[in-house]
């Protein structure tokens, strides 16, 4: 008997010029290897060329679309996004989702028999087990993508999840810190942790995302024309930290105010005094927010959240004293997380009555009308003033 390995496909000799071809073409929902086979009778050479033709059909997506089943499908679809230059961390949470969730139970079906009446029935069993309406319209969302893909490879003539319902999601309330709680945050940080101080204050001015904070080098910062460059976002995958663009891939200029500017110069100081105590000059190029006393590395997005999370439970310590096992009150309580200081950002900016296309730009939204529709609580004052003028106009 005669075997070999050629790249994503084996060969075995089963008799004297009878070769067992087979092919790696996904895994079903279990996890486990699916493979493509065929007979072939001929020499080894032969057999190992047909072997490489059978390999390049299955990598350029033409094998059997009838047999076809929805992890191939999903597997395929990664493959696709990926090659269209999606960001890795956006890439590595539509894997984690699929095999933790969507293919163990329909990773196995084959395209031409899921209906949406499947889809809806996977639904409802996610929404009793628990999982939150927008979990599964997570679910539902990657399902969507991958069979309208389906649609425009000919796979199917339709996608099921066209017809398919995912629940409905209530938007939650927005919590916003105020600015009183805003400055008690800081000034607690500076006391224990100044990079973390500084990564809250600059967060709050100038909205930027955790990740685009994380990756800010002082190059991007022009205190003689207080403004800084937004170009990079930093994302950990695996461990692994990258950076990259922004999340919409477009960079923007943030202007700054005062505070902005001497929030800036305060954190040099410190970052030049902290290299030197640690003999450790600064390189060329530092990251602004940095651990390392000479700023070679960026802060971890992560680190930043967790060091968030647990200064607002210090903050909400004295309160849970008092309260001796009472439920605290709306005003005592903390539950904040880091990237609501952005939305205290977008919502300041908007209630004061700054124009929506400037606060997106500023803030790097796609488009305005995200912003408009995420953030219209933030402008029942304006309506009131805009009632005011409409009045006194009719007045005259």
């Amino acid at each position: 008997m005669v075997a070999g390995r050629h790249g994503a496909g084996s060969m075995i000799e089963r008799s004297p010029g009878v070769w067992r071809l087979r092919v790696f073409v996904g895994r079903d929902d279990a996890g486990r290897p699916l493979q493509q086979q065929q007979t072939f009778h001929g020499g080894e050479r032969a057999a190992a060329k047909e072997l490489a033709r059978l390999v390049a059909k299955v990598e350029a997506g033409q094998f059997d679309r009838s047999r076809a089943t929805v992890g191939q499908l999903l597997d395929k679809w990664l493959e696709h996004i990926e090659g269209l230059g999606r960001r890795p961390s956006t890439i590595a949470g539509y894997r984690a989702k699929i095999d933790h969730a969507i293919r163990p139970v329909l990773g196995g079906i084959r395209l031409n028999k899921l209906r949406p009446d499947d889809l809806d029935a996977r639904y409802r069993i996610w929404t009793e087990q628990g999982l939150a309406p927008a979990t599964v319209r997570q679910y539902h969302a990657i399902l969507s993508a991958a069979l309208h893909q389906a649609e425009k490879w000919d796979w199917i003539d339709r996608s099921p999840a066209r017809r398919a319902t995912a629940p409905s999601v209530r938007q939650a309330p927005m919590k916003v810190p105020t600015p009183d709680q805003l400055s008690a945050m800081v000034r607690a940080a500076e006391e224990i942790d100044p990079v973390l101080a500084t990564s809250i204050a600059l967060a709050a001015l100038t909205g930027m995302r955790r990740g685009e904070l994380c990756a800010l080098r002082w190059s991007d910062v022009d205190l003689d024309r207080a403004a800084i460059r937004v170009d990079r976002g930093l994302t950990v995958i695996a461990g692994e930290a990258h950076l990259g663009p922004t999340k919409t891939h477009q960079s923007r200029r943030v202007a700054l105010d005062d505070v902005g500017v001497e929030t800036f110069r305060r954190h040099w100081a410190y970052m030049e005094q902290l290299a030197d105590e640690a003999e450790s000059p600064l390189i060329d190029d530092p990251f602004v927010l940095s651990l390392n006393a000479n700023g070679a590395r960026p802060v971890n997005p992560d680190t930043l959240t967790h060091r968030f999370s647990a200064l607002c439970r210090k903050l909400e310590g004295p309160a849970r004293k008092r309260a001796r096992g009472k439920k605290l009150t709306e005003s005592e309580r903390w539950p904040y997380r880091f990237h609501d200081l952005r939305h205290f950002s977008v919502t300041t900016l908007i209630a004061a009555g700054v124009d929506v296309r400037t606060v997106a730009e500023r803030h790097g939204h796609a488009q305005a009308t995200m912003t408009l529709n995420r953030y219209a609580h933030a402008l029942p004052e304006r309506d009131r003033e805009a009632a005011g003028i409409l009045g006194r106009a009719l007045s005259r």
